[in-house]
């Protein structure tokens, strides 16, 4: 197999026992969302028990904090991860009478590859510890990195457990470039852990109805079926296999679900991943989830979820986002589950909490 070397390139599996130790006690709960803890599911196939959790932290600690009781546990991880971009993503902020810049977050790497491989590296083993044997993983890079990363995660899940390359074609975004091609599309790298993976087939529908040959399979080979007369049977059809070009549109500031994090990803396409890699009830995982795409489309679609960001801007988005969901959504009191917000408290962190900044009301804004 080849594998990608790079400066210091360090194996962390002789330590994550060590690291698991270290972090099981490091994440609290933190008592500021009493008011978004609804009734528990009814139906019988959720358990009363199961609390959704957003932690508030430096995801790789987050990491070692849940295979202390998440391993092989998790049905469907998406990250949305930095992309070596080389910018910093900054936004405005504006509540009663302050106006502020901030960064919401970071991705320049002052030209260090090496640091950007080893931070996905590690957590990509990490994220191999925690999927179930039925797991799927989705990683979304661009053209910065992601013919790197596949390598990592050739090497970490193995060459014969990749799925998909999904390319996004987001084709509404505006393109200044004058040297090279628009570019309008992302990667979504998907891994298994096993042949045994969940895997729904989905369809869309065709803009019109079109007759098409009816095809079966005979031992092993699609072949077209004939009627009695010995001509070929077709069919009306009205939908289609949904194949591995998504065209779904960037997010735009007059959307309704826009919240002004940058790089906001667009509901629909996250709505697709988790109906296409996991069933009602199962366990999705987003350990970068800014504004809350992934957390509010798995609430929508009756999963379960753990959701993680450094950002506090990114945690009091998905925050406000879910309770309003549930707020404007009663019907989705059935399924969902109370949830619970940790982090490692001390520091700036206790600060910002006892100034009541999760229940401020903030305006914010991409800043351009």
């Amino acid at each position: 197999m080849v594998k990608l070397i790079w400066e210091d390139k360090n194996n962390i599996t002789s330590n994550i026992e060590k690291l698991k130790k270290k972090y099981l006690n490091n994440f609290k709960k933190i008592e500021i969302l009493s008011k978004s803890s609804e009734t528990p599911a009814k139906k019988e196939n959720y358990s009363n028990k199961w609390k959704n959790k957003l932690f508030w932290g430096e995801n790789l600690e987050v990491l070692y904090y849940l295979l202390n009781d998440f391993e092989e546990k998790i049905d469907l991880i998406y990250i949305d991860p930095p992309f070596f971009s080389g910018s910093n993503y900054n936004i405005q902020v504006k509540e009663a009478d302050k106006d502020y810049e901030t960064v919401a977050y970071f991705d320049k790497w002052e030209k260090d590859f090496d640091s950007y491989l080893q931070m996905l590296y590690e957590r990509i083993v990490l994220f191999h510890k925690l999927l179930t044997n039925t797991g799927l993983l989705f990683i979304h890079l661009d053209w910065h990195a992601s013919h790197y990363i596949k390598l990592i995660l050739d090497e970490v899940f193995g060459q014969e457990n990749f799925i998909n390359n999904i390319i996004w074609y987001y084709y509404n975004k505006y393109s200044a470039g004058k040297k090279n091609l628009p570019r309008a599309h992302d990667d979504i790298l998907v891994y298994s852990k096993t042949f045994d993976y969940t895997f729904n087939e989905l369809r869309m529908p065709r803009k019109k109805p079109m007759k098409q040959l009816k095809r079966e399979m005979v031992n092993g080979v699609l072949k077209n079926v004939k009627g009695e007369d010995g001509h070929v049977v077709y069919r009306i059809v009205k939908d289609k296999k949904i194949d591995d070009v998504w065209k779904i549109p960037c997010m735009q500031p007059a959307s309704k679900e826009w919240t002004g994090f940058p790089t906001q990803k667009h509901h629909e396409l996250l709505e697709r991943i988790i109906k296409l890699g996991s069933n009602e009830g199962d366990l999705i995982a987003d350990f970068f989830c800014g504004s809350g795409t992934t957390l509010l489309a798995a609430e929508k679609l009756k999963r379960k979820w753990i959701g993680c960001d450094i950002s506090e801007y990114a945690i009091y988005l998905t925050r406000k986002r879910i309770l309003n969901f549930r707020k404007n959504n009663k019907k989705s009191a059935e399924y969902n589950f109370p949830f619970e917000l940790y982090t490692k408290l001390g520091g700036r962190r206790q600060d910002i909490i006892e100034s009541g900044f999760f229940d401020k009301e903030l305006i914010i804004e991409r800043k351009k």
